[in-house]
């Protein structure tokens, strides 16, 4: 490619850049929501990482969430597995947890007793930051 070529294409590139809505990936004073997608990278105020998910075996689900902190500070996780029923997400079980070390780790089983479609949502508070994050779903 010459170099007027590639002048132009950095032009074009620049300003359609310039032109294309700021992402709302910056979280302060926002909720994000994922779901498990590869190559989402967002970037938080106050988080390094969040993840959730679900895994079922036979009848047992296990929900697992987890958040760090860029810092020592509290982390207040509150995982709740959820059902699809009639297109809507109905919670079955919710539990809570926080510590104070700037990261927090959770995983509970739960035996099911339905049939249908399951996901893990959790809610963190990370030093005020609130994001979510929702799991794959998973079919019992």
């Amino acid at each position: 490619m010459n170099w007027k070529r590639r002048i132009w294409m950095s032009l074009v590139l620049a300003v359609v850049l310039a032109v294309l809505p700021i992402s709302s990936s910056y979280a302060a004073g926002r909720t994000v929501q994922l779901k498990g997608e590869e190559g989402i990278d967002p970037q938080y105020v106050n988080t390094i990482n969040i993840t959730a998910d679900l895994v079922i075996k036979g009848n047992n689900a296990h929900a697992y969430a987890s958040a760090v902190a860029k810092k020592v500070c509290r982390v207040t996780v509150t995982m709740r597995l959820q059902r699809k029923e009639d297109g809507v997400w109905k919670t079955k079980v919710s539990w809570v947890g926080s510590s104070t070390s700037g990261s927090k780790t959770m995983g509970e089983d739960f035996t099911l007793t339905q049939r249908g479609t399951y996901r893990t949502y959790a809610i963190f508070d990370v030093a005020g930051e609130n994001l979510t994050y929702i799991s794959s779903s998973q079919v019992y």
